[in-house]
């Protein structure tokens, strides 16, 4: 058949690409297939760490005192300086004794009045006690002196009452430290009129050679806490806090837990955790907030896998692959805990000997073949913190 030349080079060109299309797939089909993964594996081992729980804080007063009067008066000068050390006892302010002093002499003369009273009231009842056994008076006589007498030793004790009473009052026109501390900003001044009771306080003291830092953890995290802390072998160990500073710096005192809260706060569901932490530079001041580190009581063995070796499913739930002995994947989820340098603690899913994938974490699946190209063992970190 003749074709006419209008046709002859389309024909040509279409014939071409199919030759070239039929030529690139069986190139392609002769391609070898891909072999295996190559990975490298971490040979699981214990470490010995002793872990920490990290949880905010706030600093409060060891001991913080409100001074107030006790007495009503004019306050007659104030013997503090403003932000100077105290000693419990020492005398702050003076309201104006005068009139305290003048109820004290009152009381006083009450009570001589009182002794003599019941000095003459004595005489004649032994008097008549005499009497009454020579049978010269009677026996009505001998009980009206005695009862005189005994009346009389009553005003003596009312008196004195009244005479301590007055000299109570007169002591709290001193107006003294409860506690030692640093006393803060007066807020009176002399000539102030004070009345015993008043709201208003007139200066405070709070103890600063230690402090607390009381921090809030949920009551789900502080039960896994006391079972944690219950397994360890011995029971009475002091449990280390250590504070981290706004500013990022590590705080140099080292203190201890004091105790946690009994109760589950109805607005937060959080349980108040306090510790008592040396404060002798008088660095920490109430309210400041802190990071606190709460220490194990001991060091125990835990296994420790790179946080790049775990993969998280769509739910968040964290899971490792490791090489079985027929070099292939098995994919274990696993319960991570602390954070520990760059790596985590798996409390549940994996034991010691296994060797976990560490590289090429992204091809990896389930059940398949890979090529071990090298093993490192666990190394105890450096650091060691919560999560």
């Amino acid at each position: 058949m003749h074709l006419p030349s209008s046709l002859k080079l389309p024909l040509c060109l279409l014939l071409s690409s199919a030759l070239l299309l039929g030529c690139g797939e069986q190139e392609i089909d002769q391609r070898p297939a891909p072999g295996p993964p190559h990975v490298d594996v971490l040979d699981l081992t214990p470490t010995t760490l002793r872990l920490t729980t990290e949880l905010p804080g706030r600093i409060a007063a060891f001991k913080q005192a409100e001074v107030r009067p006790q007495v009503t008066g004019i306050l007659k000068s104030r013997l503090y300086k403003e932000g100077s050390q105290v000693e419990a006892g020492d005398v702050l302010y003076e309201i104006d004794p005068t009139i305290y002093q003048s109820n004290v002499n009152s009381a006083q003369a009450q009570l001589t009045k009182a002794l003599a009273s019941e000095k003459s009231s004595r005489k004649t009842a032994v008097r008549y006690q005499e009497l009454l056994k020579k049978k010269l008076t009677s026996q009505e006589n001998f009980d009206a002196a005695d009862a005189s007498y005994k009346e009389a030793q009553a005003e003596v004790a009312i008196s004195q009452a009244e005479l301590d009473y007055a000299n109570v009052e007169l002591s709290y026109t001193k107006i003294k430290a409860p506690i030692s501390g640093q006393a803060g900003l007066s807020m009176v001044s002399e000539g102030s009129l004070l009345t015993a009771e008043q709201s208003s306080y007139l200066t405070t003291i709070v103890q600063t050679s230690n402090v607390y830092v009381d921090m809030q953890q949920s009551s789900l995290a502080i039960t896994k806490i006391r079972k944690e802390f219950a397994s360890f072998t011995d029971k009475n160990a002091e449990i280390p806090v250590s504070i981290t500073l706004e500013d990022g710096s590590a705080y140099d005192e080292v203190g201890h837990l004091e105790f946690s809260d009994t109760l589950v706060s109805d607005s937060t569901g959080t349980v108040t955790l306090r510790a008592i932490i040396p404060n002798p530079n008088n660095l920490l001041l109430g309210g400041m907030y802190v990071r606190a580190h709460i220490s194990m009581p001991e060091a125990r063995d835990y296994l420790v896998v790179p946080q790049s070796a775990v993969v998280r499913s769509q739910s968040g739930e964290p899971s490792v692959f490791v090489v079985s002995q027929d070099n292939k994947t098995v994919k274990k989820p696993v319960v991570i805990g602390n954070e520990v340098g760059n790596g985590w603690v798996v409390k549940e899913g994996l034991v010691s000997g296994e060797q976990v994938v560490i590289s090429n974490i992204i091809n990896m699946k389930n059940d398949i073949a890979v090529v071990v190209d090298s093993s490192t063992e666990s190394t105890t970190p450096t650091t060691v913190s919560e999560e």
